[in-house]
């Protein structure tokens, strides 16, 4: 007896797959969405990424994590359109501070990384928050790895260039006279 059974023209997944795959992965989804949407709207959008993956599970050969987060950006994006009304404050959800940075860096690196486009910060997130490998960064964007190898490279390049021009600003503020009023 076959391990996928065909019903209504749809292959079904062995029992307990999507189960084992979705224990493996909710946390990585979880984490991936709690940095890119308001947190009124996670459980919604984590919900959502699963149920797709769910009606799509016994079609794909082998479901990989890449695979899902590129289901979890197209309900991300969704949710953003949804919520593009009202202002959203960035958020440095999950990340992992350590107490040897001064908070000030940390708001310096935030400061920066608000200034990059979209494209060059969900790149950066890809890679350094969500520790993808180059390949399953291109996987997730539907690109080839030397694309994604060159647009990290450039992010970064302006991550770095942000964040020097935050010094300089900061640098002259500090070094200004003060008028006394």
């Amino acid at each position: 007896m076959s391990t996928h059974r065909r019903a209504r023209n749809r292959t079904i997944a062995p029992a307990g797959a999507f189960e084992s795959f979705y224990r493996a992965h909710y946390g990585a989804i979880s984490r991936y969405v709690a940095r890119r949407v308001p947190a009124t709207s996670h459980d919604d959008v984590v919900a959502k990424t699963f149920v797709v993956a769910w009606s799509k599970f016994a079609e794909i050969h082998e479901p990989t994590l890449p695979w899902l987060y590129r289901i979890a950006s197209y309900e991300v994006a969704h949710e953003r359109r949804q919520l593009v009304r009202h202002p959203q404050d960035a958020e440095l959800n999950d990340l992992d501070l350590i107490d040897t940075s001064p908070l000030e860096d940390v708001f310096d690196v935030s400061r920066a990384f608000s200034q990059l486009s979209e494209s060059d910060a969900e790149l950066l997130r890809l890679v350094y928050w969500d520790d993808l490998s180059r390949s399953d960064v291109a996987a997730v964007l539907g690109t080839s790895t030397n694309a994604v190898n060159v647009r990290v490279h450039r992010a970064v390049e302006r991550l770095a260039g942000a964040l020097s021009r935050l010094a300089h600003v900061t640098l002259i503020t500090e070094s200004s006279p003060k008028e006394n009023p």
